[in-house]
């Protein structure tokens, strides 16, 4: 299938789209930087940077298929200047998106969210963030010029994903690091629940939406995580189990945030409609995960 790709270079994508193209897909990538989609990809995909005069056209001439939409801005900053780069990426430039695809035969655009859009853990719409909140609105854009334009739409929300290749640090990340430091690390009281999903579950799960189109409904959110939670405390147990090392942590050393989410657990029932039950065992995702981190080492 021909797929437009945003967000190619961020965590979810540089994991995904190695995959998207050993499946044969044909993929052109909206990207900022050339250069680092080159270093990502090679030549493996068509490159479009987001500021090309063309842009528009150049969508148009591709004839995209699919969409399948990651790219954003993430702070839980709500700063002016934050809040005009989170208007920018994650309204502006998905309806910029929206209107080059309204114009093709598009089966289905795949949208991302964020489980922070929830801050109470349950299935009403609250966030937690401006971010999310951009989120949120997000879902309005796509939802119109898919009932305009005739496609399908869906968003999928990732929980707590860890493992595989990010710039960023993860909490998981965090916890590890402190196994190795001297120096005590001051964090909250660790009581937060959430759904850890390896990154290797949710690429599966957008490969997986791609082979089951047909049983994709005109319009779905799907919450992707494994419907377990966890506490950060008990995330730290079994580092410390598998790795043999104890977190050096203070466990409330620091404060709750005042939107901090304490609940985050994901609601399964609609992802097995798309065929999709492989989900890693956090036991084993943590024992993937230090195998990582001793071979890089």
């Amino acid at each position: 299938m021909k797929i437009l790709f945003t967000g190619s270079t961020g965590f979810v994508g540089k994991n995904l789209m190695p995959k998207i193209i050993s499946e044969g897909h044909e993929v052109l990538e909206l990207t900022r930087s050339i250069e680092k989609s080159t270093e990502l990809f090679g030549n493996k995909t068509t490159k479009l940077k987001i500021t090309d005069t063309k842009f528009k056209n150049k969508i148009l001439d591709f004839k995209p298929e699919i969409v399948i939409h990651l790219a954003s801005y993430l702070t839980s900053s709500d700063k002016l200047e934050d809040v005009n780069k989170l208007l920018d990426a994650n309204i502006y430039f998905l309806s910029k998106v929206l209107d080059a695809v309204s114009a093709v035969n598009l089966k289905l655009f795949i949208n991302t969210g964020t489980f922070a859009e929830y801050f109470k853990g349950d299935n009403n719409l609250e966030p937690a963030y401006f971010y999310a909140a951009t989120k949120t609105a997000s879902r309005a854009f796509v939802d119109y010029y898919a009932t305009a334009y005739q496609f399908k739409q869906c968003t999928i929300v990732p929980y707590t994903i860890y493992g595989g290749k990010d710039s960023q640090k993860k909490i998981i990340d965090i916890i590890y690091d402190s196994t190795l430091n001297s120096t005590p690390l001051d964090l909250s009281p660790g009581e937060q629940v959430l759904d850890f999903i390896h990154i290797d579950d949710v690429t599966g799960f957008y490969l997986s939406l791609l082979k089951n189109l047909k049983k994709v409904p005109n319009k779905k959110v799907y919450h992707l995580g494994t419907g377990t939670g966890t506490t950060l405390i008990e995330l730290s147990s079994i580092v410390e189990k598998f790795s043999g090392k104890s977190a050096n942590i203070n466990w409330g050393g620091k404060s709750y945030r005042p939107r901090d989410i304490m609940y985050a657990v994901a609601n399964t029932n609609e992802i097995v409609k798309i065929n999709y039950f492989h989900m890693i065992d956090l036991n084993e995702g943590v024992k993937m995960y230090l195998k990582g981190k001793i071979k890089k080492n």
